[in-house]
């Protein structure tokens, strides 16, 4: 962009003014001792060996519902027989209680499930990402027969609806 020559008089205007504006201005004094800021404290968590690191990209979900199921479970005519929801929690705390929610369903045959993730900032969840990671790896891949992103009305971008298999007795 080209500057018009009064550009340099209406900077050294705007300066001056600017000046005249904040001469009065001084920094606020407490009367307390300055001291320097503080760091905000870092909660660190080692993840265990079973976990992967964070991949930058979304991971891939296994499989979807097929076209039947879907619209039954859009429609409500498909019951949600359970749901968790691990907001708050780490990775480790969520990891165990995901394995110990899709066991628990298994040993109750439940067939469809509500995974409550929460999108996180910017919909870059940790877990958000991680589940679906930890859904596709043993043991629990062997269980599902689909996952896919639930419904707005159920926790949307930030939740899945899982549907386990039946197991053969």
């Amino acid at each position: 962009m080209k500057k018009s020559r009064d550009s340099g008089a209406k900077e050294e205007e705007d300066r001056a003014l600017w000046d005249y504006v904040t001469r009065g201005i001084k920094a606020y004094d407490t009367g307390k001792p300055k001291s320097p800021p503080q760091k905000p404290a870092i909660r660190k968590e080692t993840a265990p060996a079973r976990i992967k690191p964070l991949s930058p990209c979304n991971a891939p979900i296994p499989k979807g519902f097929d076209r039947s199921t879907e619209t039954k479970l859009r429609r409500g005519q498909l019951p949600l027989e359970g749901r968790i929801d691990l907001h708050g929690m780490t990775q480790t705390e969520a990891y165990d209680a995901l394995h110990k929610f899709i066991h628990a369903a298994v040993a109750q045959e439940k067939r469809t499930l509500l995974v409550i993730t929460g999108k996180g900032r910017r919909f870059e969840g940790v877990l958000r990402q991680m589940v679906p990671q930890w859904l596709e790896a043993p043991p629990l891949a062997r269980y599902l027969l689909a996952v896919t992103p639930a419904q707005p009305k159920d926790g949307g971008t930030g939740a899945f609806y899982l549907r386990l298999r039946k197991l053969k007795q």
